[in-house]
């Protein structure tokens, strides 16, 4: 008889120590299995008892050991290697990641690898640090830095032709009609127009009760973060939060806020017209901290569940260094938590927010890529510092979102339906990001590369060509399909495909006509 409670020692992989510690599974749990050995997993990769490019256990020798399947295993492993633990190898073990270590004796981090040697080592590792930092990128006059494969996109862009319209369109993230219950949608509205009492004013301030009682469970349950009813903030759509955060902010006194290159373009716009200076930065670059140090910036409006549009995160190393940047210089980290229902694979990572141990953290959030971008509802939590400031002025600030969608949401979300379209939605993209690739790889063979999304609506595609970004644009555009372009190489181009807004049964024949427009090219 199979015991509910397995215990197995694993060999440390600390260099050195040779230390054992033991993996205990518990079969009756409510956490799965997977998750309990990625959580173990996870606790001495960051206390350091596996080093940086020591190689845990293979996949079949783990499942083993434990008694479990390989899949539970695999599950463990790509979870770590999403969120930047480990690195998969080809046919070889994961490798254990360095970790940013906060040194003793200054601001700068140094790789958990790179502290391996002698003191003198270490110092020297100090002085390179700070000689970077000297020396990174902020643009000559300091209020701007512009990243080349953005200023190319919109070059592009430009450029290109349109010489019909277009039917097929793979470059808009819009949400795919097919991926939401308009019926179910109705029936709650309804339930909500028998109770028309509560839609003859303008609704609280703050937002409804019941909405942000629903998004305080949702939020702590499936995000961790750290809120309560009373702190939560709703308004219509991301922009206006931003608005009234950038008012919160100038009241505080800041002057200058980065932004990441792969947030929308609007919110760039908003902390412009509120007098601030805006930098534009990359927050995957290996120079994003000592960027940030030089020109001075007092917030950084990044996305780390949403790194990239094909869904792949930020990794958990460099969360640790913005949030220690965060609370070492009394910045503030806002946190667009965008898209972060839609992995695929794997559970959701954690917000920053959760991760945070000081109160530097501004967290947003928004059902847009869930729910049609229509129902424009949003919310906001806000640090204890900024909320005192928000309570004094909210007598200024008329709620934006209307009453009725507040609380067909919060109906919606209490009855599991909420839950129920956020699975629903992931296997929807998930199945049909798998027809695409297909497609595009029965149409293009050997011509091209092509990448799976890890979340998101986005499908990675590399053209090996040397006719060049602008003349495949314009090609597809001609043939009635529109594309992103992401980069123009010498012998390639990189683009993104979107799976969303084309009807699955219709995706053959767009693949197709684009097949048709890149033809000998």
């Amino acid at each position: 008889m199979r015991s509910n409670v397995v215990s197995i020692v694993l060999h440390g992989l600390k260099v050195g120590e040779g230390a054992r510690h033991l993996l205990t599974i518990e079969r009756k749990s409510v956490t799965p299995l997977y998750e309990q050995i990625y959580q173990y997993l996870k606790s001495r990769i960051e206390h350091g008892q596996y080093a940086a490019g020591s190689r845990l256990p293979s996949v079949r020798s783990l499942a083993g050991e434990v008694g479990v399947s390989k899949i539970t295993v695999e599950q463990a492993y790509l979870q770590l290697a999403a969120e930047g633990y480990i690195k998969a190898h080809d046919r070889s073990p994961y490798e254990v990641l360095p970790l940013p270590i906060l040194l003793d004796n200054g601001s700068h981090f140094a790789k958990s690898h790179e502290l391996s040697g002698t003191d003198a080592e270490v110092d020297n590792i100090l002085n390179e640090k700070a000689a970077e930092a000297d020396i990174s990128g902020v643009s000559q006059n300091g209020t701007r830095m512009e990243l080349t494969r953005l200023a190319n996109q919109r070059e592009l862009t430009a450029k290109a032709t349109q010489a019909v319209p277009i039917r097929y369109n793979f470059a808009t993230g819009a949400m795919d009609p097919e991926g939401f219950d308009y019926t179910r949608w109705k029936r709650y509205i309804g339930y909500i127009l028998r109770e028309p009492e509560r839609l003859l004013a303008y609704g609280h301030p703050q937002g409804e009760p019941e909405l942000r009682a629903e998004l305080a469970k949702y939020l702590n349950n499936a995000r961790a973060v750290r809120t309560t009813v009373d702190h939560i903030i709703i308004g219509s759509g991301t922009q206006a939060m931003v608005m009234m955060l950038a008012a919160l902010l100038k009241r505080a006194g800041l002057t200058t806020v980065a932004v990441d290159a792969s947030v929308i373009i609007g919110v760039t716009h908003i902390f412009n017209d509120y007098g601030f200076t805006v930098i534009t930065v990359d927050q995957h670059s290996e120079t994003l901290l000592a960027d940030l140090y030089k020109a001075g910036v007092e917030a950084l409006y990044c996305t780390p569940s949403h790194g990239d549009r094909q869904g792949r995160v930020m990794s958990v190393g460099r969360r640790k260094e913005l949030l220690h940047w965060a609370a070492e210089q009394n910045s503030y980290l806002i946190e667009d938590d965008y898209d972060s229902e839609l992995r695929y694979y794997g559970r959701p990572i954690s917000s920053l927010q959760g991760m945070a141990t000081t109160e530097r953290v501004i967290y947003l959030g928004t059902p847009s890529k869930v729910l049609p971008p229509s129902i424009r509802i949003s919310y906001m939590v806000l640090p204890p510092v900024l909320w005192s400031d928000f309570l004094t002025y909210r007598t200024s600030y008329r709620q934006s979102a209307g009453v009725m969608e507040q609380l067909v949401w919060a109906r919606y979300i209490k009855d599991g339906e909420w839950s129920k379209q956020i699975r629903r939605l992931r296997k929807h993209y998930a199945d049909k990001s798998k027809v695409l690739a297909a497609q595009l790889q029965q149409t293009f063979g050997d011509a091209v590369k092509v990448y799976l999304p890890e979340g998101g609506v986005y499908i990675g595609l590399t053209i090996f060509t040397d006719k060049g970004a602008d003349a495949l644009l314009q090609k597809a555009r001609e043939a009635g399909c529109d594309v992103r372009i992401e980069a123009d190489g010498d012998d390639e181009v990189r683009c993104l495909l979107s799976f969303s807004a084309i009807p699955t049964n219709e995706l053959e024949a767009a693949v197709k006509e684009l097949g048709n427009a890149w033809k000998g090219m």
